[in-house]
């Protein structure tokens, strides 16, 4: 029986942290003046410019400065009122990387359970419909699920996304330095997302189709994530990922250039179509050739999902947007940024646990159940009692298991784990004898056609 348009999945963009309320101005702020001996120089360093007129040549302690210039409560001379305006009249900068904290604590004499919840929060948890109760009985997953579906699911960059911080290409050393409008031509839109519009253009050159995501530069965009999703889309090389070919800024634009596949993301093909066992050990097997290449490169996706996973009409599977992909480490094996897309996140993320490359594992599996189901878990509900139930409740499983094969459910099942040091990696899912079932791709090609997909 083919099922035509009949899964009404809606979009989930990943939860950013525009649902938050203004945030003031700090307040009784503070900056004081650090003076400190370097013993390599025997002198004090951090002396503020404006003492350098009455602070002649270097000193070893503070007892060497003059006297109303030294810490403590000495009495100091009756001063002129020339000395006075000169020692004085002090420039104060205005605060810097200042932030603004919500103290939340559990409370279980509250209306929902915690304390301290702006009224934002409120409604939120209100709408949700996570009881007291609920709180009550997980209150570390209910502050998880609560922190990502407020402020922590912004796309981060933490310390050394690539190499040392100090080795990261800067994003000027990322481009190149051509007119785009000059190279691409016969730019048509094709997809827009919150980070950037999409175009299909031509490279006038070599005639290939690319894909063009434009992304206009503003005062608040994060450059060190774009200097991140292009460090890393330059330096995955892998036939099931998707091919990067360069970067170029045209006016206030930010113009990423790759390949085109013409079949879209896998989500349009799901939408219209429940794929077979075959097909979709096919597709897992595609997916987690790339995924155990970035592994082993010490890289996590981090949001794997079907969006991200781009078709060809000759039967190509490829992953896409690297905007959350992070480099683990020798002196960071493990990351805690609650970043993805919450029905395909992993319960170690919104527990805030440290965590490692498996949680692109359990992230597949969701994708998994997608394939079979039509839709993952949990879609049906709020993004913050989806994060809730996923911390909290037993591994999801297909809707029907007894219509599939026991191979299927036992490769969902290692893919599912909820403990992470349980769950297969990569590698053992492709040793999988569920995988042994996969054909070829060239299905791929005459679905797209079928259901008119091709771009």
């Amino acid at each position: 029986m083919v099922l035509g348009n009949v899964f009404k999945k809606k979009k989930q963009p990943t939860i950013s942290a525009e649902s938050i309320g203004e945030i003031s101005s700090p307040t009784s702020f503070k900056r004081g003046v650090h003076v400190q001996l370097d013993e390599e120089k025997g002198m004090l360093t951090g002396i503020p410019d404006t003492w350098k007129g009455e602070v002649k040549g270097d000193y070893a302690n503070t007892t060497d400065l003059p006297k109303h210039l030294q810490p403590g409560l000495k009495k100091t001379k009756k001063r002129s009122k020339s000395q006075m305006k000169k020692t004085t009249d002090f420039v104060i900068s205005s605060p810097f990387e200042f932030k603004q904290v919500t103290h939340v604590k559990l409370d279980p004499n509250s209306e929902f359970g915690f304390s301290g919840l702006p009224p934002e929060w409120k409604a939120l948890i209100k709408s949700s419909g996570i009881k007291k109760d609920d709180v009550l009985h997980d209150p570390k997953a209910a502050m998880g699920a609560l922190k990502m579906a407020t402020n922590n699911m912004q796309p981060q960059i933490e310390q050394a996304p690539l190499r040392a911080q100090s080795e990261r290409r800067k994003l000027a050393d990322l481009l190149n330095p051509a007119d785009p409008t000059k190279i691409f031509k016969n730019m048509k839109k094709i997809d827009e997302g919150s980070s950037g519009v999409v175009y299909k253009g031509i490279h006038s050159k070599t005639k290939n189709v690319c894909a063009i995501k434009v992304i206009n530069m503003k005062k608040d965009t994060k450059i060190e994530t774009l200097e991140n999703e292009i460090a890393m889309m330059d330096t995955i090389r892998h036939e099931n990922v998707v091919q990067y070919i360069g970067s170029y800024i045209h006016g206030s634009d930010l113009w990423i250039v790759m390949e085109f596949l013409t079949g879209g993301k896998l989500t349009d093909l799901l939408l219209n179509t429940h794929l077979t066992e075959p097909q979709i050990a096919a597709v897992c097997r595609a997916c987690l050739l790339a995924l155990n290449h970035m592994h082993k490169l010490n890289r996590i996706h981090r949001d794997i999902k079907s969006d991200n996973v781009l078709l060809g009409s000759n039967g190509t599977v490829k992953l896409a947007d690297f905007g959350f992909c992070a480099e683990l480490t020798s002196n960071q094996s493990k990351r805690k940024s609650c970043v993805g897309t919450p029905y395909w996140m992993a319960p170690e993320v919104i527990r805030g646990f440290d965590y490692d490359t498996r949680v692109d594992v359990w992230s597949l599996g969701i994708m998994a159940l997608e394939m079979a189901d039509g839709e993952p878990p949990l879609l049906d509900l709020p993004p913050l009692r989806a994060l809730f139930l996923i911390a909290t409740n037993p591994a999801p499983t297909l809707r029907e298991p007894q219509k599939w094969s026991a191979d299927y459910n036992d490769f969902l099942a290692r893919a599912l784990d909820k403990d992470p040091k349980a769950r297969a990696t990569c590698e053992e899912l492709l040793a999988h004898k569920f995988l042994t079932k996969a054909g070829d791709l060239d299905f791929i090609g005459r679905l797209l056609k079928k259901y008119k997909l091709v771009k």
